[in-house]
């Protein structure tokens, strides 16, 4: 799990990694006048990777690891602060767990402030009639993206446990019931990539893989920090455990799950893999799920460990362009390393048996 660890460090603080090359027709395009999108400094993927070394770090705090990865969490953070902690895209919200956590560690108000900026942009968010947070506000299409709901929920939820602030969770639960009302498929009880709330239609495939895996991680995180007595508690406990339940009956042989959850005959896609069973393991660990998922979840992870080569996570499939652009190429990227890393970390006895 160190090579992981270490992997993960390398590609935080340079992933994407880009050479000369890229930067000058980048700017010749802008001379030229073709926009261009921002250089995103503090972009999804690299939250995956900020979260996974949290939580390796909470695992080992008293391991020679956890200084460094102290130290590259700095830096990833600290870069960007220095440059006015300016926000994209609700893709940045990713990196906010673990700048809570790097507060709560540090006790550098610095990272406190940073991710109260990233609190004031969602409060400040374009949104749809139904209190939703459009993926693309510029794009003016006011489409929702499960991949939203993953990297946007979570952060909310725990920012406002941590600081007492119940306008984030109400946030959070919007955009969760929303979703759970406007973008689920009625007939298998798997997600749609995405959907419009005033046309009424749904986008994408039913059941791409990491689109499931973005919501179970946004509603297994979100209800680790919800309290039971919050208003929409219940409703997304109970639409969460009847997803499980369906999401599981997919699975295949091996433990794993393929790119399309239904496509049994494709290619496994260990990102939507490793997200899935991350979601699971978070919620056995909170309660908010019963032992009957373990077997499952624990036969995945092994299937995924034996996957893993020198520190990489491979046969992950790459980065979606919009709903129904799922290009099939298959290698590793953050989105494998970060979420399996958080995964292996998260049972410490298992963690010891497979350094």
């Amino acid at each position: 799990m160190l090579e992981m660890v270490k992997e993960a460090e390398k590609e935080l603080l340079n992933y994407p990694e880009r050479n000369m090359g890229y930067y000058l027709k980048r700017f010749i395009k802008i001379i030229t006048g073709y926009k261009q999108e921002p250089l995103d400094k503090i972009n999804w993927p690299n939250g995956l990777l900020a979260k996974s070394l949290i939580d390796y770090y909470m695992q080992n705090r008293n391991s020679e690891e956890a200084a460094i990865i102290i130290k590259c969490l700095r830096k990833y953070y600290d870069r960007w602060i220095k440059r006015g902690c300016k926000i994209n895209y609700l893709d940045d919200m990713c990196s906010g767990m673990a700048l809570i956590d790097l507060h709560q560690i540090t006790g550098d108000e610095k990272y406190k402030k940073a991710a109260e900026t990233m609190v004031q942009y969602l409060f400040h968010h374009e949104m749809d009639p139904a209190g939703s947070l459009p993926y693309r506000p510029e794009q003016k299409n006011d489409f929702i993206f499960a991949d939203g709901i993953g990297m946007v929920c979570p952060f909310l939820c725990k920012y406002g446990s941590t600081y007492g602030d119940i306008n984030a969770i109400n946030l959070a639960t919007v955009q969760i019931q929303n979703f759970i009302d406007g973008g689920m498929d009625g007939k298998t009880g798997l997600p749609y990539h995405g959907y419009q709330f005033e046309n009424g239609v749904k986008y994408g495939i039913i059941g791409w893989g990491r689109a499931v895996g973005w919501l179970m991680i946004g509603m297994s995180e979100s209800l680790a920090y919800m309290d039971e007595t919050m208003p929409g508690y219940d409703i997304v406990r109970q639409s969460y455990r009847r997803m499980v339940d369906k999401v599981e009956a997919y699975q295949l042989e091996n433990g794993l799950y393929s790119w399309q959850l239904a496509a049994r005959e494709g290619p496994v896609d260990t990102s939507a893999t490793a997200m899935i069973l991350y979601a699971i393991a978070r919620s056995l660990e909170t309660k908010d799920l019963i032992g009957i998922h373990k077997s499952r979840m624990q036969r995945g992870r092994e299937a995924l460990w034996n996957m893993v080569k020198e520190g990489k996570l491979y046969d992950c499939l790459a980065e979606c362009q919009g709903f129904s652009m799922y290009p099939q190429v298959y290698d590793a990227y953050p989105w494998s390393l970060g979420p399996a890393l958080s995964l292996f970390a998260m049972d410490n006895e298992w963690g010891k048996n497979n350094k």
